[in-house]
């Protein structure tokens, strides 16, 4: 039987419950944890995504923190360890790599996540930007649709 796949942050919300209410089934229902996703900032977005990718789609994913540390001695931020331009998201579903990159608002693709995406694709790896969760989903079907 095939598994239906949360098109919409509704979806998402619902299939979350189940998995919940299945996880804490000795639990009364007023008292199991509601799950709360979003896609109305990045942040939220990738937390949407991510749980999408691990829980629904069964893969192996990680979310790459990538902004500086401050240092509290010097009074200032040094650069993160992290490679610029470096996914959000990275991850292996069905043997397959994936990098997403999360963008909201006016954010863009800057040139080092250009090179990036250049280098995973040309690995085989999957690579795209997502904008909303319902951006996120069509990308998928279509990444999906490529690979039958």
């Amino acid at each position: 039987m095939e598994k239906i796949l949360p098109k919409t942050i509704a979806d998402l919300q619902h299939f979350a419950m189940t998995l919940n209410r299945d996880k804490y089934e000795n639990i009364p229902a007023h008292a199991i944890p509601k799950p709360k996703f979003s896609d109305a900032d990045a942040n939220s977005l990738t937390n949407a995504v991510l749980y999408d990718l691990v829980h629904v789609r069964g893969g192996a994913c990680y979310r790459i923190n990538n902004v500086g540390v401050y240092d509290s001695k010097r009074g200032v931020y040094r650069k993160g360890g992290t490679r610029k331009g470096i996914p959000d998201i990275v991850g292996v579903i069905d043997g397959r790599f994936y990098g997403i990159e999360i963008k909201h608002g006016r954010d863009r693709q800057s040139a080092d996540q250009r090179v990036i995406e250049l280098e995973i694709k040309s690995a085989g790896g999957v690579y795209f930007i997502a904008t909303s969760f319902s951006d996120y989903v069509q990308k998928m079907a279509d990444v999906e649709q490529i690979t039958r």
